[in-house]
């Protein structure tokens, strides 16, 4: 019996000690200072220009101790950043701050009506264009609205303004699916009615590939028709070639 009440003291005791060790660890662990800030892209797309995050990271914790670092309004800052796609920061035992994002990476920006441009992801994100930094992507332009958006926002398909917008994507995930026309491709354009055309490098004339119906067969007739044209100079004299008519390419001369 005696034995048991001691076994059952020595086990109370040895918690109760490693309980005072733990607030006694995580009292200097919160009362230690932030040694610095790490950061761990993900990605790298050229948007965010890590010195200047490093340092604005750096003013939520400079010459603070681990308890007293706001670590919600660094994660509302990282939130607030369009070109972010993903992030999560914490501090490690060692006391750095650590920061993995993730950057969105454009598939092709766009120039609005409006005048202003924006970029769009492969997933349907828009995110704003930047004056520091242009990606070589494919360019989309003609009618598009623009919404006067500084923040980063998925497309939606209820909102006439995004309509077009999603066209293009489908129309950029069509050309990408297809290597001839997109070492071809140099723009992508959408007229006042709506239809999108494209700049095909090495030829003047208008190529119309109208909307998204049968994208991929319209490229697959518009890639035939350009080897079947490539040793003829009658190519240079067409003024239009349209392809949105089903199983026909409509051409006009100059």
């Amino acid at each position: 019996m005696v034995k048991k009440i001691l076994s059952i003291v020595l086990w109370v005791v040895t918690a109760a000690a490693l309980v005072v060790l733990f607030i006694f660890a995580r009292e200097s662990y919160l009362h230690a200072p932030v040694k610095g800030v790490n950061l761990i892209p993900e990605s790298d797309s050229g948007f965010v220009r890590r010195s200047e995050l490093h340092d604005e990271i750096g003013g939520y914790c400079n010459q603070k101790n681990i308890g007293t670092v706001d670590m919600e309004a660094i994660q509302h800052h990282l939130d607030a950043n369009p070109w972010i796609e993903s992030n999560a920061a914490y501090i490690d035992l060692n006391g750095m701050l650590n920061v993995n994002f993730k950057e969105y990476h454009p598939s092709f920006r766009v120039y609005g009506k409006n005048g202003r441009s924006v970029y769009v992801t492969q997933q349907g994100i828009v995110i704003p264009s930047s004056r520091r930094y242009i990606p070589y992507v494919l360019i989309a332009s003609g009618n598009f609205d623009l919404r006067n958006d500084s923040t980063a926002y998925p497309l939606n398909d209820t909102l006439p303004a995004d309509r077009n917008l999603i066209d293009a994507l489908y129309w950029h995930k069509t050309i990408e699916g297809n290597p001839f026309i997109s070492n071809c491709i140099g723009q992508l354009f959408c007229n006042e009615k709506n239809e999108f055309e494209l700049t095909v490098k090495g030829i003047d004339a208008r190529v119309i590939v109208g909307d998204t119906c049968n994208a991929s067969d319209k490229l697959n007739r518009l890639e035939l028709f350009m080897k079947q044209k490539a040793d003829s100079h009658e190519i240079q004299n067409m003024k239009n070639i349209n392809l949105s008519y089903k199983n026909q390419i409509v051409c006009t001369k100059r």
